[in-house]
Formats: structure tokens, sequence, C-alpha cells
């Protein structure tokens, strides 16, 4: 008994002396310790106790390179004592996607176009095309969809991410016409102001459902204006008002007005020398344009003028139609502001090889009709020198082709200098074209030749009281 109780004691003693006399150390954090490829290595250090105290002067010795995969020693030193960890570099963290835009809404119907997204790795770079897209919308069904984006690393790191799409119906349906919307009525004739169709993309057809507000006096001369008013099952509301001119019947033929260039005269411009006369001023233009609001002029359509020709309709006194011939910039430029302020629509005569028209082919106010490809210029040796005159119908068909392609319109036509024969006429006539324009001074009247129509020339010396005369 006497022996186990000095054993004891021997080994207190030499526990005693170890815990004042040796070091003791304990490591802070992992061992092995796995730091990301691409972070700064921060060491979680290490407790070392000496005579029952933390000492915290040792060195420590670390060769860790975050840019390289691998295992690293990092050493610490006390005394002469010597203590490792284990770091290991590896790719931990996954790739990060970033989304083009948020949840978004897209209408009933309509195809969901991705707004873009990029994935980037750590370590591999660029993995925006290793992405894998889950896309589960259905855009015939109202609801909430998502769009699930996810990619893998090479060091098999897994990341995803999701959008949220809605489908729904925010679409207001459309009333439309048989005609155009704002017609025009001749005194003492009904007018029918039922020609009209209501579709909604959702619902489809609500032609029945259009509320109709606003009275026409087919008795007396004015502009009236009637209301059109639907809503879709989803509270989309489209209201639509269309303007009725009721006027007394024309009997004097329809003015189809031929412009050519036009100048900015409030900014100092001044017209071309070169065919001055062609130049209109925007101080005269907008007298022009002006007028013929404030008198309620109806302006035509091209099939309304086909079938005034034909003798299918009657047209309102104050009937007009607006041309401009080459489509020189200045119409884009000076022209097109004053024809929006007045909501009057311009027909263009384009030279299509030009490309100064292409950004405004779907401008409401302008619209695009053939003046040939590239056959605007003199080319035959005769008194009638227009290309047209000496070229072939193959030529002639296939420069008008081309035109009607790149114009989008084959509704009217007009000669380069006004010079036509019989071979020009049959390249129209097989392209589809019904109505061609010549330089001829006059006014389209019932029966007029469809082919050889004249025109009312504007000129620079065409002052506001000699354009209300050749108007009226």
């Amino acid at each position: 008994m006497v022996f186990f109780v000095i054993l004891l004691v021997i080994e207190m003693i030499a526990l005693s002396y170890n815990y004042f006399f040796v070091y003791h150390f304990e490591m802070i954090g992992d061992n092995p310790y796995i730091t990301n490829y691409g972070e700064i290595y921060e060491d979680p250090g290490i407790k070392v106790m000496y005579r029952g105290k933390r000492i915290t002067n040792y060195k420590i010795e670390k060769d860790v390179d975050n840019t390289k995969l691998g295992v690293y020693t990092v050493k610490y030193l006390f005394g002469n004592s010597v203590r490792e960890r284990k770091v290991e570099v590896k790719d931990i963290s996954g790739p990060i996607i970033e989304l083009e835009g948020n949840d978004i809404t897209i209408n009933y119907k309509d195809k969901y176009k991705e707004p873009g997204f990029k994935a980037i790795d750590n370590y591999d770079g660029d993995l925006t095309d290793k992405v894998i897209i889950t896309n589960n919308i259905n855009n015939n069904e109202l609801g909430e969809y998502s769009v699930i984006y996810s990619v893998k690393d090479l060091s098999n790191n897994k990341s995803e991410v999701t959008r949220k799409v809605y489908v729904t119906d925010k679409e207001k349906p459309s009333i439309k016409f048989n005609n155009k919307k704002d017609k025009y009525g001749i005194i003492g004739k009904k007018i029918d102001l039922n020609d009209y169709e209501a579709v909604d993309n959702y619902d489809g057809n609500l032609t029945n459902k259009v509320t109709v507000s606003g009275k026409v006096n087919t008795k007396k001369e004015g502009i009236y204006k009637v209301e059109y008013k639907v809503t879709d099952s989803h509270n989309n509301e489209q209201i639509v008002t269309r303007e009725i001119n009721i006027q007394n019947k024309n009997t004097n033929g329809i003015p189809v007005l031929m412009y050519h260039w036009f100048y900015d005269d409030t900014k100092g411009e001044k017209p071309g020398t070169v065919n001055s006369h062609n130049y209109i001023s925007k101080t005269e233009l907008e007298k022009q344009l002006k007028f013929l609001k404030e008198e309620n002029y109806y302006f035509l359509s091209w099939k309304e003028l086909e079938d005034y020709i034909d003798g299918k309709i009657d047209l309102p006194k104050k009937s007009i139609i607006l041309t401009d011939d080459d489509c020189n910039t200045s119409l884009y430029r000076v022209a097109l502001p004053l024809l929006k302020k007045y909501k009057i629509t311009m027909t263009s005569f384009c030279i299509a090889d030009k490309t100064n028209y292409q950004k405004h082919l779907k401008e409401k106010y302008i619209d695009f009709e053939s003046h040939t490809n590239s056959m605007h210029e003199p080319k035959c040796n005769t008194a009638w020198f227009g290309a047209v005159m000496c070229s072939s119908y193959k030529e002639i068909y296939d420069d008008i082709k081309l035109s009607i392609e790149k114009l989008g319109n084959n509704n009217a036509f007009a000669y380069p200098y006004g010079h036509y024969n019989e071979t020009a006429i049959k390249a129209l006539k097989d392209n589809g074209i019904r109505l061609a324009f010549t330089i001829n001074e006059g006014r389209v009247k019932v029966g007029s030749n469809k082919y050889v129509l004249p025109r009312v020339r504007i000129s620079s010396w065409t002052d506001i009281d000699t354009y209300k005369n050749l108007v009226k």
C-alpha cells in the first residue's frame, strides 16, 4: 500500500514538472486545414503553454500558395520544439451565376426571351457556355414559372440559381376597322359605324362586347368623334376614338399634291440652286398643312382613290392626297415633324436603292411607295430620257419588284421624270401596282386611266393663297 502511494506521488511530481517546465501546445482549427483556391490563407494559430503561462512569441513558417492546388506545411517554432499543420489548397467553391435582370413578366402567348446570364468560376474561369437551363414555361397558360440555371466546375462544385417568370395577360384588346379608323360620310347618305372587329389575345373575339358612343349628324358638314370601348376578362381596356368627316359629295376631282424637297428657313437655310423651284420652306409647308387641317380635309387611302376612279364610291368634296418624290433626307428632317404635329400622312415615292428611308419604314405618317429602285436617272437618248423609256420589260419588272420588296408596299407608283410607256405599264401591272402617277397637271377623276394619273405640283412660288385655290 505504501508502495502505491509513493508511485502516485512520484507521478504527480512528474506531471507537475512537465506542466511547468515543458512546452504544451494545442492546435487551433483543423489539422489538416482546407483553404479555398484563390483565397488568402489566414492561419488560425496555435495555443502554446510554458510553465503554466501562454506564450505568443513563437515563429511561423508557411509557404502556402493559394494560386496552386496542393498540400502545404505550416511550421510553428517555439524554443527547440516544432509543430506542423498540413494545409490543403482546394477548389471548394461553386461557380457564380449572375442573371441579367431579375424576375420577369411576359404576356400571354408571347415567347419567352432569355434576358441573359453569365457564369464565372474562381478556378475554371468563364463557364457561361456550360450552364444548363431548365425552362418549364407554358406561355399558353397564366401562372408562375421557373427558369433554373445550373453549372458544375471541373472540381464538381455545383451552383444553381432560379429566375421567376410570370405569364400574365396585360395586353389590351384590339379594335380594327374594315377600311380606315377615320372615315368619311356624304351628306344625306347613311353611314355604317359598326364596321369594326374587336379581338383579344386571351379572350378571342370580343366584337359583341364593344360599346359605341357618340353621334354623327349626316345632314350637317363637320367632323364628329365616335368612341369605341371594350374590356377583356382581365380588365384590360381599349378605347379608340375615330373621326367621321361629313361633307358634300366631290364633283371636281381629287387633287394629288406633288412635293419634292424641303428646307428649314426658320434656321436660316436656303433652297438648293438646282431645281430651286422644287424646294418648299418649312414656313410655307406649315401654312399649307395647317390650312388642310383647319378646313377639315379628308386624307384618302390609295384604296379609296382606286374605288373612286372605278365609280364604286363617292368621296367628300375636300378630299386630298399628299405625295413627295425622291425620299430626300429633307422629308424626314423638315417635313416629318410637321406631319406628326398635324397628324397628316404623306406618301413618299422613294428611290429604293437609297438607304436614308430604311430607319423610317415604320413611320406612322409616311407611306413609302415605289419611284423605281435604280431607274431614276437620265439614260435614253430621246426627248423622254427616263430609264424606263429604253429598258427591257425584264429590266423594268425586276427593278420595280426589288423596290417593292425593299419598301414593303405596292399600292402606287410614280414614274421618274414622269416618263412612261406601255412596257413600263405592263411591268407595273404584273407587279400588282394598281395606280401610277405622271407629273402631268390635273386632278384624278372618275374613269381616269389608273396608270397615267395626273398630280398638282407644289412649287416654291406656291404661296398660301395659290395653294388654297389649287386644292379647293
